[in-house]
């Protein structure tokens, strides 16, 4: 009877130590870093695939209805969500990866065409640095008027071939023809990715700009709502502009 007993005892000893180390093993690969190739997600594969490493990934999908946008449209205003988010989680998953790819300045991602960099790995590292250091933020709520801002001048460089903030009166002006803004705005431009995701990296990273201007605007606790609008580019491949704006309200 004791040894029964005895063996009994044993085997769920053995049955609660596998679990542990199965909700270890599980939460380590929920945080589990990588470089991965979104080209092509809908915004529902995405919400998957970043709930798969542990985000709520449906709360910070703000722009989940808003039927204005494309999917990779919604993606930017969900990856951008990430890092205000949860800042350090997002550099241990996305933005430290990164670093074991440099050869110099170029970066030679596994699958893709190496980017010559004009600062190396010394952004990434600092970007990492920064947001290790950084709390959480209010999320990016998006707006249909500040979108079709967004989506006007998209449209604008496509026709133009122009890359850059001005045109058609300049960034205050697309706005105010579909609504009004108060306290402050601001516009974060980038050209070439393939998705939202390596975009928005991109855009956070800022490669060769000295201010690191459009880190600062994506990490603005005080913009509270976002426009975005994607389109092709005669010399760039992609245009992505994204607004962005204390207060909005819409015509």
């Amino acid at each position: 009877m004791i040894n029964i007993f005895r063996q009994h005892c044993i085997s769920v000893y053995t049955l609660i130590l596998l679990s542990i180390i199965s909700l270890h093993l599980k939460a380590q690969e929920n945080q589990r870093p990588h470089v991965q190739n979104f080209d092509g997600y809908s915004n529902s594969q995405y919400v998957s695939y970043l709930a798969d490493d542990g985000w709520p990934a449906e709360l910070l999908n703000t722009a989940a209805t808003a039927g204005y946008l494309s999917d990779n449209e919604k993606n930017v205003v969900l990856a951008m969500n990430l890092i205000r988010h949860d800042p350090a989680k997002y550099a241990k998953l996305y933005v430290y990866p990164l670093l074991r790819y440099f050869d110099g300045n170029l970066l030679r991602i596994p699958g893709k065409i190496a980017l010559r960099t004009r600062e190396g790995a010394d952004a990434v590292r600092e970007l990492y640095d920064e947001l290790m250091e950084t709390s959480s933020i209010p999320l990016f709520y998006p707006s249909e008027g500040m979108s079709r801002a967004a989506a006007d001048h998209a449209r604008y460089m496509r026709r133009t071939g122009n890359a850059g903030h001005e045109g058609r009166g300049g960034m205050s002006a697309r706005l105010l023809r579909h609504g009004r803004w108060d306290v402050s705005i601001a516009e974060n431009l980038h050209w070439g990715a393939e998705n939202a995701h390596d975009a928005v990296l991109s855009l956070m990273i800022d490669d060769g700009v000295k201010n690191r201007g459009h880190r600062i605007n994506i990490l603005d606790p005080d913009f509270k709502y976002v426009g975005v609008g994607i389109d092709s580019h005669p010399r760039l491949h992609i245009s992505y502009v994204i607004k962005h704006a204390v207060e909005f309200i819409e015509k």
